[in-house]
């Protein structure tokens, strides 16, 4: 199969594209950033320069490919200005692009990136992927993003992944510099749950469903186990050198308890990294 992977050089695109020479499939590999193509070409992609919001860059590099994955995300890093502006056009602007290039190229299977934060907050209620969305005002532009991709007439499958943590995420190191300066406070009591996974797993994940997911599927990606900040801050701080954290601080990301089941029945995924205790080992 050849595969055409959007946002081939992000955080997760980054791990996808080995997996998939890895697995015998060719890719033409699309990023936005010229000094990487010798990366990518070095590892065994076609490399292409382009930009998910330039329809007419995505034109060659779709051509003979067999099936897209939308990797492309421009999320605002943490502790920074938390403008969704670009990322909201990439949703909604580069998913119709993407799609429009698949139906001209004449191929139908598109592999979409979502987030489980879609759900909103169900404190410690189980979520799977029939529980109701309720997103907050950022994600607004992810549910038009699911909707177009939904109604694009493609053999489609959407992976909702939760807070990813792994090479090039830069989460370890954010919360390595909040444990070291005493600042990673636990949010309120405690008692609200994370869903994790590692980059590693939810790339794999990606593979999977490129190759076997059931056409017009969501499956969450999530790791084995949901954990209560109160339980990973502390974790956290110990591993990273810091203090222990105070409680109090601000609710901050939805409670979410998110269950990986469906993907496991259904293409046979099993997360390498099952929780944050092996994954930050």
């Amino acid at each position: 199969m050849r595969v055409l992977v959007v946002g081939a050089t992000g955080a997760l695109g980054r791990q996808v594209v080995p997996r998939l020479l890895e697995r015998g499939h060719a890719v033409n590999a699309v990023t936005t950033r010229p000094e990487a193509v010798a990366h990518l070409r070095v590892i065994g992609a076609d490399a292409f320069v382009g930009d998910i919001l330039d329809a007419a860059t995505l034109r060659d590099p779709a051509r003979g490919c067999d099936a897209a994955l939308h990797l492309a995300t421009r999320i605002p890093k943490a502790g920074g200005a938390r403008d969704f502006a670009l990322n909201d056009r990439i949703r909604r602007e580069g998913t119709a692009n993407l799609i429009a290039a698949a139906q001209e190229a004449g191929f139908r299977r598109y592999v979409q990136q979502s987030i489980t934060f879609l759900y909103g907050d169900h404190g410690s209620d189980w979520i799977d992927e029939d529980t109701p969305l309720a997103p907050a005002s950022f994600a607004s532009s992810t549910v038009d993003m699911e909707d177009q991709v939904r109604a694009s007439g493609l053999d489609w499958c959407i992976l909702r992944g939760a807070a990813f943590y792994g090479p090039g995420t830069g989460r370890e190191e954010s919360w390595a510099e909040s444990a070291r300066a005493g600042t990673l406070t636990v949010p309120g009591d405690g008692s609200a749950y994370t869903s994790l996974i590692h980059s590693v797993d939810i790339a794999r994940a990606f593979v999977l469903a490129t190759e076997s997911a059931p056409s017009g599927t969501t499956f969450n990606v999530v790791d084995d186990e949901p954990v209560q900040y109160a339980t990973l801050y502390p974790h956290l701080a110990v591993i990273y050198g810091g203090p222990a954290p105070k409680h109090g601080g601000s609710a901050g990301m939805a409670s979410q308890r998110c269950t990986n089941r469906r993907l496991k029945d259904a293409l046979g995924w099993e997360p390498v990294f099952p929780s944050f205790r092996s994954g930050l080992a």
